[in-house]
C-alpha cells in the first residue's frame, strides 16, 4: 500500500504534485494517511477548488484549501449533490437519464459468483457535469487506520480527529451540524426510482407463470476495484479500454477517467485454419498425425519437466504437477492422433471408403479394427511416437527416454481406451429432442457482455435468442402441443472482436422552433464481434420436431446477442438445421467437429472474489469469466415505466466458463457431453442467472 508520507518525501516538485493528484483519485489503489489528517484534507479541497479557470499548481497549499470552504457557495454546492451519491451509477453508460439514483446493496444469496457483494462497498456520484468537482472532497477515497474511507463516511461515523480538522479548515458548528442533517435526509440506507426513465434498458425474464423486467445497473464498487486492478503490477488479469463521451456527465469516476474505462478482456480467441480439416492435411502433407502436436514448444516444455529439469522439493509437489503434466501431455498425444480418428469417423460414414488400402500397417489396423480392440495397439502407436521425437530437432532427446517410456505408453493406452469405450445403452429420452444449427454466421455481436467485462457474448443475451426461437416458433407451428426450448450448448468455430464506432440516436434538434434535422449527440466507442458457430438446442415435447422443420427454419431469429444471424454461405451447401431423436446420432456428429473450434462449457467452479478468479485463470488458462446473469438488488415491485407488472433493478454477476477443445469432448463421451455441456436459466427471488443445465 502506498503512503501518504512516500509521495511527501519525493525530491522533484512536478513528480511529487502529480503523484499527489493522482493517488487521491477513486481509480488507484487507497493511499495510507495516518498521521498526515491535515495533508489528506488540504489536498482534496484543493482538487475541489481546481477548476479550468483556475488550475491549482500545489495541491499542499493550505490557504488555498481553507479558501474554498470560505465560500458559502462552495459549501451549498456540495451539499446540494449528496442527493445523487450512489453504490449503482443508473446514468452509466448513458448519461440521459435525470433524477435518478440507486442506493442499495445485493440481496443475500448462497449462490458464488462476483457481484458488488464481493467488494469493498464504495460510493460514487452522477449529475450534472458542471459541478463535478464539488463533490471530490467528499467522496474521493483513502485509507485511514486500515479502512477504506472518505470524508463523507468519517462525517457520518461523527469521527472527532476529523470533525476537530474540519472545522480549522473553515467548517463551523452550524455547517457541520448542516452537513449531517443534509446527509440523513438526503442519503438514506436505500433508495430506489420510483419509475423506469426511458433511457435505462429493460430486460424481459420468466418469473412463475408470468415476466418480471430487470433494469441493469452498474456497481461503481466493481468498476473502481477494476480500475485498481487493471494499473497493479501484481495482478494477472488482462484489460482492454473502453471509451464513453460526456464523461463528466456519467459520474466521477468515469469523469476523473476522461471515459477512458477499464474491462476485463477475455476472448475465446478462435480462429478458424485454412486448411485444418483432414483431406486438406494429408494432401498437403501425405501424413496421417499431426507430429506438430507432439513436438511443438509447450509438448517439449512438459516433457522437460517429465524427465525432471526443474526438480521439486516436496514429493507431493512432484506428484502434483507430474499429474498436470501427464493431462496436458495426454491431450497433445489425442490431437496427434486426431487426424487418424477423423477418417476413421468417414469412413464409418462412407462405406466405399472401406475398400481403400492404405500402405502404413499401424494406420490400416487402426482404420479396420473393431473399437473394442483399439487398445492392443498401445505398443505400435508408442514406437511411432518415439520414432517422431527422433525425427526432430527440438524432441530427439526426448526420444525413448527411461523417465518417459511408461508415463507416455500410459496417456496412449488412456487414449486408445477412450477411443473404444462405448456411448452407453439409453440412446432415447422421452420427450427429449435436439435442434443442431451448424456453421451459423453472427455479425456485430455486442463483445461487451457486462459493463465490467469483454470477450463472450452475454449468457442472457444467448438464452434471449433461444427463448425468442421457442416462442416464434409455436406461434408457426400451431399444434397442441408446445414445444420447451429448454437449454441451449454452442461451439464457436472463428471469433473476430475489433473496435467499432457507432453514431448514438437522435435526440435533439439542429434548430429550435422550427422544422429541422435531427442531431446525433456523439459517437460511442463499442466492442463487436463477428462469429462462427455451432448451436444445440434441447426441446422438450411429445410431438416430432422433424413434423415441424419448415416452422423451424421460418421461426429462426435474426437476432443474436445484439448482431445479426446469418446462415452458412449458399455455396458451401451445408445442410445447416437437423433435428434428432437420437443421442448417438447427434453425438457422433458433434464429436467430429473441428480441432480448432472450442466448446464452451458451464463451470462448477464458485468464485468469491477476483482473487478467486485470478488464481482459477492462471492454474488452467481452458478457464475464462463471462456474464452469466443477473444479481437483484431489489425483489421485484410494481414501478412505474416498467413493460410488465413487477420491475427489478440488478447488477451484472460474473461467472466461469471453460473452453473445451472437441477432442475433449470425443473422449469424454456422449453421456458426459448431454450432462456437463449445457446452460439453461435458473431464476430465484435473488438471482437470474444462466447456469450448467440439470433435470
Amino acid at each position: 500500500m502506498t503512503k501518504l508520507s512516500d509521495l511527501l518525501s519525493i525530491e522533484d516538485e512536478s513528480v511529487k504534485q502529480a503523484a499527489l493528484k493522482k493517488m487521491f483519485m477513486p481509480y488507484t489503489e487507497d493511499v495510507y494517511v495516518d498521521g498526515y489528517e491535515k495533508e489528506t484534507l488540504t489536498i482534496l479541497f484543493n482538487l475541489s477548488s481546481s477548476h479550468q479557470a483556475d488550475r491549482c499548481t500545489d495541491w499542499l497549499n493550505v490557504a488555498r484549501a481553507q479558501e474554498y470552504l470560505k465560500n458559502a457557495e462552495n459549501l451549498d454546492a456540495s451539499l446540494a449533490e449528496i442527493q445523487w451519491f450512489h453504490t449503482h451509477n443508473l446514468k452509466f453508460p448513458d448519461c440521459r437519464v435525470k433524477d435518478q439514483r440507486i442506493i442499495a446493496q445485493p440481496l443475500a444469496t448462497d449462490e458464488e459468483f462476483i457481484s458488488s457483494a464481493a467488494v469493498e462497498p464504495r460510493l460514487g456520484w452522477s449529475h450534472n457535469s458542471a459541478v463535478y468537482r464539488h463533490i471530490l472532497w467528499l467522496l474521493n477515497p483513502f485509507s485511514w487506520q486500515s479502512q477504506p474511507v472518505c470524508v463523507l463516511s468519517l462525517i457520518q461515523q461523527e469521527n472527532a480527529i476529523w470533525l476537530d480538522l474540519l472545522q480549522k479548515f473553515g467548517l463551523g458548528t452550524r455547517a457541520v451540524a448542516r452537513l449531517q442533517k443534509t446527509l440523513a435526509s438526503d442519503f438514506p440506507a436505500n433508495s430506489f426510482p420510483d419509475s423506469v426513465s426511458s433511457y435505462s434498458k429493460q430486460l424481459r425474464f420468466p418469473w412463475g407463470d408470468d415476466y418480471v423486467s430487470v433494469t441493469p445497473v452498474v456497481s461503481h464498487a466493481i468498476q473502481s476495484e477494476l480500475e485498481v486492478r487493471s494499473r497493479s503490477r501484481e495482478s494477472k488479469l488482462s484489460f482492454v479500454s473502453s471509451s464513453l463521451p460526456n464523461s463528466a456527465s456519467i459520474g466521477n469516476l468515469c469523469g476523473s477517467l476522461g471515459g477512458y474505462m477499464k474491462v476485463l478482456n477475455y476472448p475465446l480467441n478462435v480462429k478458424s485454419v485454412r486448411g485444418g480439416t483432414l483431406p486438406e492435411r494429408r494432401e498437403k502433407s501425405g501424413q496421417y498425425f499431426d507430429d506438430y502436436q507432439v513436438t511443438n514448444q509447450k509438448t517439449c516444455q512438459v516433457l522437460s519437466h517429465l524427465i525432471g529439469s526443474e526438480p521439486l522439493k516436496t514429493k507431493k509437489q512432484r506428484e502434483s504437477l507430474r499429474k498436470v503434466r501427464s493431462k496436458i501431455l495426454r491431450k497433445q498425444i489425442a490431437l496427434w492422433i486426431l487426424p487418424l480418428v477423423e477418417l476413421r469417423d468417414i469412413i464409418d460414414s462412407d462405406p466405399n471408403q472401406h475398400r481403400i488400402e492404405h500402405d502404413d500397417t499401424l494406420v490400416q489396423a487402426f482404420l479396420t479394427l473393431p473399437e473394442s480392440e483399439l487398445s492392443s495397439l498401445a505398443s505400435e502407436f508408442n514406437r511411432h511416437l518415439h520414432l517422431t521425437f527422433q525425427n526432430n530437432k527440438f524432441t530427439v532427446k526426448f526420444a525413448y527416454h527411461p523417465k518417459l517410456m511408461q508415463v507416455v505408453k500410459a496417456q496412449i493406452v488412456w487414449v486408445l481406451k477412450q477411443l473404444s469405450k462405448s456411448m452407453g445403452s439409453e440412446d432415447r429420452a422421452v420427450g427429449e429432442q435436439y435442434i443442431y444449427l451448424s456453421s451459423m454466421r453472427v455479425q456485430d455481436v455486442v463483445a461487451m457482455s457486462s459493463p465490467y467485462l469483454c470477450g463472450v457474448p452475454s449468457l442472457t443475451a444467448i438464452w434471449g435468442f433461444m427463448h425468442n426461437y421457442q416462442r416464434a416458433f409455436n406461434r408457426l407451428a400451431n399444434c397442441e402441443a408446445t414445444f420447451e426450448f429448454s437449454s441451449f450448448s454452442f461451439y464457436v468455430r472463428n471469433e473476430r472482436i475489433q473496435s467499432a464506432a457507432k453514431l448514438t440516436e437522435p435526440n435533439s434538434v439542429a434548430k429550435t422552433r422550427t422544422i429541422s434535422q435531427a442531431k446525433r449527440p456523439t459517437i460511442r466507442s463499442e466492442r463487436l464481434a463477428d462469429l462462427e458457430i455451432d448451436f444445440v438446442i434441447r426441446v422438450q415435447s411429445d410431438s416430432r420436431l422433424s413434423d415441424f422443420k419448415p416452422a423451424l427454419k421460418a421461426a429462426l431469429p435474426v437476432a443474436f446477442a445484439g448482431g445479426s444471424l446469418y446462415q452458412p454461405q449458399l455455396s458451401s451447401k451445408i445442410d445447416w438445421l437437423k433435428t434428432f431423436t437420437s443421442r448417438s446420432e447427434l453425438f457422433h456428429i458433434l464429436k467430429g467437429l473441428p480441432a480448432y473450434g472450442r466448446w464452451l462449457y458451464p463451470s462448477n467452479k464458485q468464485l468469491k472474489g477476483f482473487d478467486d478468479l485470478e488464481h482459477v485463470i492462471i492454474e488452467d488458462t481452458d478457464y475464462l469469466p463471462v456474464s452469466i446473469g443477473y444479481h437483484l438488488l431489489e425483489y421485484p415491485t410494481k414501478r412505474g415505466n416498467s413493460i410488465t407488472s413487477c420491475h427489478a433493478y440488478a447488477e451484472s454477476a460474473i461467472g466461469l466458463a471453460k473452453r473445451v477443445n472437441p477432442i475433449e469432448v470425443r473422449f469424454g463421451g456422449r453421456d458426459h457431453f448431454l450432462k456437463h455441456a449445457f446452460w439453461s436459466i435458473e431464476c430465484s427471488s435473488e438471482t437470474i442467472l444462466i447456469k450448467i443445465f440439470r433435470d
